[in-house]
């Protein structure tokens, strides 16, 4: 099953991947003060310092930044998301003029999202589960072409006939190829060679309060509990669960149905498909995941989805 996490990432370094692997430090207090700036109204108030290997496993209330200087992360589960444009206003103004890139990863609805922002606007989105287009803006990179080309294949459960409109690729494997193309790395297993560890990279977890709550600042916080790691493999509807790791990082691995359901990077490549893939028989096979209420930035900044 693939990592159920959101990330934001704000860059304003030419290279943020080599700046991931040469290593980080969080500075506590322009992190407080960008996190206050992305919850305007509420108080954030630290609760533990920790590193970006925690946060799947984290709580949906738990929510982690970090600012490392030219280089900035909000994160959890609460910023989840299947419509991009919907945060265009809110990222692009928490640092003006800076490259903002989205990950987001929901096994429970087997979507996976990714986007990118450049100068103040939305340059590509993609959000989709196996069998339906939930965004798909911009031109695609580069990097997406063997996916949209299906040499990166779903993986069906013996006895399940995939339908032709199906989408030739897992989404959340096309959002973490994204994730590792402009940052260095995935969260889901298997690593490519040079791939940064997320558990080297730091951070600190936040919960957000009300009025009145008194704020206990980054500086002030000590490391949590080490998180047990994801487990290994992404997944579709219908798709296999052995329970085997993945053989090599270009392999497209089955995840778990539950009964509730170098490329150059600078210049975008040629349209990709962009008509939704209709129901299969191995979607029906998958009920719709328990409805969540709104998160936190959803109820701040009026978003529909999941925020």
């Amino acid at each position: 099953m693939f990592a159920h996490t959101t990330t934001i990432w704000f860059v304003a370094c030419p290279d943020p991947a080599e700046q991931l692997r040469r290593g980080l430090v969080a500075d506590p207090d322009r992190t407080d003060d960008f996190i206050r700036r992305a919850y305007r109204g509420a108080v954030p108030s630290a609760t533990a310092s920790a590193d970006l290997s925690s946060v799947p496993a984290a709580d949906d209330v738990d929510v982690f930044a970090a600012h490392y200087g030219d280089l900035a992360v909000l994160a959890g589960r609460s910023l989840a998301t299947t419509s991009p444009e919907e945060l265009t206003e809110f990222v692009t103004g928490l640092e003006p003029g800076w490259t903002v890139v989205l990950l987001s990863l929901d096994p429970t609805a087997s979507t996976g999202v990714f986007a990118r922002w450049e100068d103040g606007r939305l340059l590509r989105a993609f959000a989709a589960d196996p069998v339906r287009i939930h965004a798909d803006h911009g031109v695609p990179f580069p990097f997406e072409s063997s996916f949209w080309a299906g040499e990166r294949p779903l993986e069906y459960l013996p006895g399940v006939e995939p339908d032709p409109l199906d989408l030739p690729f897992h989404p959340a494997e096309l959002a973490e190829e994204a994730n590792r193309q402009w940052l260095g790395f995935r969260f889901t297993p298997p690593a490519a060679e040079g791939d940064t560890d997320p558990s080297r990279i730091p951070l600190f977890t936040y919960r957000i309060g009300s009025d009145g709550t008194v704020a206990v600042p980054a500086s002030e916080v000590r490391p949590a509990e080490p998180a047990p790691s994801p487990q290994n493999g992404p997944s579709a509807p219908g798709a296999s669960d052995t329970g085997e790791g993945t053989p090599d990082a270009t392999r497209t691995a089955p995840i778990a149905v539950t009964p509730n359901g170098s490329d150059d990077l600078s210049a975008p490549s040629a349209p990709a498909p962009a008509n939704s893939a209709a129901n299969s028989p191995a979607a029906t096979t998958t009920s719709a995941p328990k409805k969540r209420g709104p998160g936190p930035i959803s109820r701040y900044f009026g978003f529909r989805g999941r925020l």
